[in-house]
């Protein structure tokens, strides 16, 4: 199994000089942080090496390999946003205020779906239902980047199976579930990239069949990242916990999905990790104001 490295680092291009037959020649060269070298190129660097360190606003740099065919990755400007969205991402993704009222520290990692997700649905899902949803998840993968939905009719194809359970004589995907529950059950690799779920629905507590609808669209979306609910959103949005009988899919849930999934940000990081990262960003943008790039290398 490849493994993914997720790097947060920074390329610097500092200038220079040297005197040849008493003549200054400008140099510019992209330096690399020694522990991002290191994690990229999987190798320790040698005494020769060492003499090419740099010191810069307290990192240790090493000059970039100039051929960069060796970099087997995706190279990717940081997506720059306020504390105010940030705060609302980590909860939803970390949930840091359920974690912090608890005295304790998140180990939640970010997680998501890399590969294409293919939906099959058992025959006992509504037409209605699965009309709604389907027309849901086609617009959420024609909005979202690196984000890929398709169906199967074929079980064995597929990787996100949806079923009802309303009662005994339901089938059921996955035991792991509670009876008669809304809700799903994810899988995922080391590197947090999710690869199956299952999906369980129960009309059975709802009289109108929208509302139904407006939970499954809820609970589908909240599979997408393992995402969780969060008290800083309106209440009329899908990823907020306050209750209202107007639920809608907002601009802003789109942009918290559209973040998740976008390559501008370290991936399967926690917390601590992900919080470090961004302030190490923004630190680099107000000092150098030079770009800071994400490195998937896989």
């Amino acid at each position: 199994m490849k493994k993914i490295i997720t790097i947060l680092t920074f390329l610097v291009t500092l200038n220079g000089f040297s005197q040849t037959n008493n003549t200054n020649i400008k140099l510019k060269q992209k330096y690399i942080s020694l522990k991002g070298y290191k994690a990229l190129f999987g190798k320790s660097l040698t005494k020769e090496d060492s003499l090419l360190f740099v010191i810069h606003k307290s990192d240790t740099l090493i000059p970039f390999p100039d051929d960069n065919t060796q970099l087997k990755g995706v190279k990717v400007k940081y997506v720059e946003k306020d504390s105010v969205f940030l705060d609302i991402y980590e909860d939803i993704v970390f949930k840091k205020y359920f974690y912090n009222q608890k005295s304790s520290t998140s180990h939640l990692k970010m997680r998501y779906w890399k590969d294409e997700i293919k939906i099959y649905f058992a025959n006992n899902i509504d037409a209605e239902v699965k009309s709604a949803l389907t027309k849901f998840a086609n617009y959420l993968n024609k909005e979202v980047d690196s984000l890929k939905i398709s169906y199967t009719d074929t079980i064995s194809h597929s990787n996100f199976i949806i079923y009802n359970f309303n009662s005994k004589d339901d089938k059921k995907y996955d035991e792991r579930i509670k009876d008669f529950y809304n809700d799903y059950y994810i899988s995922w690799k080391e590197n947090q990239r999710i690869y199956d779920c299952k999906l369980q629905l129960n009309s059975n507590y709802y009289k109108d069949k929208s509302d139904f609808i407006s939970a499954t669209k809820i609970l589908f979306l909240k599979s997408l990242g393992h995402l969780n609910f969060t008290d800083l959103l309106p209440k009329e949005s899908y990823l907020s916990s306050h209750y209202s009988n107007t639920k809608e899919f907002t601009e802003k849930d789109l942009e918290i999905l559209k973040y998740h999934y976008s390559y501008g940000i370290c991936k399967g990081t926690d917390l601590k990790t992900f919080q470090e990262q961004h302030k190490r960003a923004k630190q680099v943008l107000k000092e150098t104001g030079m770009p800071y790039y994400i490195i998937q290398t896989y």
